[in-house]
């Protein structure tokens, strides 16, 4: 009877434990259908991507050059020409001024350092021919310091390039609207403002370009600004910190000297023309009248030549941080207005040594004497100027000082 009382007693505990057997592999097989549906679906979506992923492949165009060969020596001529011209008309400049006496005034030790900087950039040039052609997409076998000591020098010489005219047309200013105060202005000072303009450019553009671009492998297939760009360029690391930078740096030091120096050039034709017509014609008077023309004349045509330069150089940079398509329209355009504004600057920088002698009698004389005796030539220019322009006058008022013309 027990045993009887005991088995009837099992009964629903059995009957429990099947129903709970039941239950648990009932929800076993739903998680494993739920599991099995899943992974279909995650199959389904991966293979999809794949799909989708091919067919973008498959309609996006191959990367192509934003330049061709003929692109390639068109700029190699053109560069290489410039490079040569520069360094030519430069180092003419340098050698004249210095090695005659006549020249050692402030303005020409301004205009040798102006020549020191061309001189420099028209020696880097062939890295900015290399960087745009043969460079583009791989900066090689050329060591990557030699970007980053491309872009750094080529800076800091803007800078250089702005603060001298700035600092020229200063001067120009107080020669003529205050000469008496030039007057105690000597060589040493004009040497020490000079060399704080170099350190100041040193420390404020080489060393910042040199820390943000480098030269590397860019992803011509991102829409990245660096898409377009040539390998050696700004790291997009650092990019941000490079536009916070383009923003300031630019503004201080060059933006601000080109303002400077238009407001300067317009003050400076201002105060000879009022001057003009106060000053008695005399023969004295007639003398200073001509070498404040020819010192305004001297610093319209270096202006001038830097507007040049400038203009386009800073016209592009605006543009080339814009985020754009990346299209072979877009890649084309970009390549082609940085190799543009890249021809107008070195032009601008041949140029100046030229306009250097057209706004300088006494250059152009000196010039011509050098010419002359090294190289046989210049003959016809060896003739003796107007009585007022001769080297050995000395026709200066009291109240006046020599213009460097």
């Amino acid at each position: 009877m027990n045993s009887t009382l005991n088995f009837t007693t099992m009964m629903p505990t059995t009957s429990v434990f099947v129903t709970t057997l039941e239950n648990t592999t009932t929800d076993s097989m739903s998680t494993v259908e739920w599991m099995t549906s899943t992974d279909v679906l995650a199959t389904m979506t991966s293979s999809w991507s794949n799909v989708t992923s091919s067919v973008t492949n498959a309609t996006r165009e191959p990367y192509v050059r934003p330049f061709d060969d003929i692109g390639i020596i068109i700029s190699a001529v053109l560069i290489f020409a410039f490079m040569v011209i520069g360094l030519f008309l430069n180092i003419l400049t340098i050698i004249v001024i210095c090695t005659n006496t006549k020249l050692r005034n402030i303005f020409m030790h301004f205009i040798l350092s102006l020549c020191v900087s061309d001189l420099i950039s028209a020696m880097i040039s062939w890295l900015f021919l290399y960087r745009r052609t043969w460079g583009f997409d791989v900066w090689s076998p050329l060591p990557a310091v030699f970007c980053r000591f491309y872009w750094a020098a080529d800076l800091m010489t803007n800078y250089v390039t702005a603060l001298h005219i700035l600092s020229f047309a200063i001067l120009r200013y107080i020669s003529i609207q205050f000469p008496i105060k030039f007057s105690k202005l000597n060589l040493k000072h004009g040497r020490i403002w000079i060399v704080c303009i170099w350190v100041t450019c040193f420390l404020c553009g080489f060393i910042p370009y040199f820390i943000l671009f480098d030269a590397r492998y860019r992803d011509r297939q991102s829409e990245s600004p660096d898409s377009r760009w040539p390998s050696c360029t700004v790291v997009m690391e650092t990019y941000d910190a490079y536009i916070t930078y383009a923003q300031v740096g630019y503004s201080l030091f060059l933006y601000a000297p080109t303002v400077g120096v238009v407001l300067a050039s317009v003050l400076i034709s201002a105060t000879v023309r009022s001057r003009s017509k106060a000053i008695a014609s005399s023969q004295n008077s007639d003398k200073q009248r001509r070498k404040e023309r020819q010192a305004v004349l001297q610093l319209m045509l270096i202006v001038f030549s830097f507007l040049v330069g400038y203009i386009p150089f800073t016209a592009y940079e605006f543009w080339s941080v814009q985020p754009r398509p990346n299209t072979m329209y877009y890649r084309r355009f970009d390549y082609w207005f940085g190799m543009t504004e890249y021809f107008f600057l070195r032009f601008s920088e041949c140029l100046n040594p030229v306009f250097y002698n057209l706004g300088s009698a006494k250059m152009r004389r000196c010039t011509a004497q050098f010419l002359k005796v090294h190289f046989k030539c210049c003959k016809c220019c060896s003739r003796k100027g107007p009585p007022g322009n001769s080297p050995h006058s000395s026709s200066q008022g009291p109240h006046t000082k020599d213009y460097g013309v």
